[in-house]
């Protein structure tokens, strides 16, 4: 008997909890955290990233145990391990209906094993971030060394220039041209 309601406890559990967020099951959502007050997914659709400012955005959801979804879009910012959150929408689970939506504009570093910082770190390997930035970094290294380069050939060539100037001003004044 006992068995029998365990385990019926934990199937009406489960498809509670399939049920309450199944707007965000399909395969564009990847799980990257989960507690016992909230889970977290980021979509696979929405992630880009930007070697030149290294910082990555991305979409995430935070199914809640107490009844919400809330949907956030991130900045985030691996030089300093920080994310933004840019705007917001939550849901009841469930329901495709916003009960509130808002921007935020708030900076902050996320805790030592927080969901915040599983986020950095799934976006991080997901982007592929530390590839693109060593690939950006080598490419303007070699533009740098390009550039430098030119201008080491550049300025011989100027000076090889003035220098024959010099002689042929030098040549004027022995000879008296």
């Amino acid at each position: 008997m006992k068995n029998g309601l365990v385990l019926a406890t934990i199937f009406a559990l489960c498809s509670t909890m399939m049920v309450s967020a199944k707007e965000f099951n399909d395969a564009r959502w990847q799980w990257f955290y989960s507690n016992s007050d909230y889970t977290g997914k980021v979509d696979l659709n929405t992630l880009s990233y930007d070697p030149s400012t290294d910082t990555a955005q991305a979409w995430a959801v935070w199914v809640q145990t107490r009844g919400l979804q809330e949907l956030r879009e991130y900045n985030i910012h691996f030089a300093n391990s920080s994310v933004t959150v840019k705007h917001y929408y939550i849901y009841k689970n469930g329901s495709d209906t916003v009960i509130n939506e808002g921007t935020a504009n708030n900076t902050r570093t996320p805790a030592p094993g927080s969901g915040g910082e599983a986020l950095i770190a799934s976006v991080k390997g997901l982007v592929g971030r530390d590839a693109k930035l060593a690939d950006y970094k080598k490419q303007q290294a070699d533009e740098a060394q390009v550039q430098e380069q030119k201008r080491i050939e550049e300025q011989t060539a100027a000076e090889k220039k003035a220098k024959h100037e010099r002689n042929r001003d030098i040549l004027r004044g022995i000879f008296g041209i």
